[in-house]
């Protein structure tokens, strides 16, 4: 028996649609799903089968984790949204200026790092033990 919460009419198709989008998972059309999803829409936006995602979530292999309740699936959007490398939210990373007196040298020189020594072009290099 299939019940509503297997097929949601909410959910986008993976192809194309009758809207006109192309189907293709977009970082806001998968945090529009809500804080959860259900495995057959998490595995659609990783590519899978809905076969290939049961299979993998009893084994305790789908890309991400996956809550079991009973005999449903839940899968974290947060989740799918970190193993894609997007953001969690739609606002902007804020943008942290560079520390006035950081490794930045006036003309743009950057301090060099070796896995020796770091040196500086602001700094006089003296060795010390060790560090030649």
């Amino acid at each position: 028996m299939t019940t509503p919460e297997h097929h949601s009419n909410d959910v986008p198709p993976a192809g194309p649609s009758s809207d006109g989008s192309d189907g293709t998972w977009t970082a806001q059309r998968i945090r529009a799903l809500g804080p959860v999803t259900d495995l057959a829409t998490a595995a659609r936006i990783f590519g899978l089968s809905r076969s290939v995602a049961y299979d993998l979530a009893k084994r305790g292999q789908f890309p991400v984790a996956v809550l079991r309740f009973g005999s449903r699936y839940r899968v974290p959007v947060a989740a799918i949204l970190h193993a894609l490398h997007l953001p969690a939210t739609d606002d902007p990373e804020p943008i942290t200026p560079p520390p006035d007196d950081g490794d930045l040298i006036a003309g743009g020189r950057h301090a060099s790092i070796t896995p020796h020594r770091i040196r500086s072009h602001r700094l006089p290099h003296t060795p010390t033990e060790g560090n030649t």
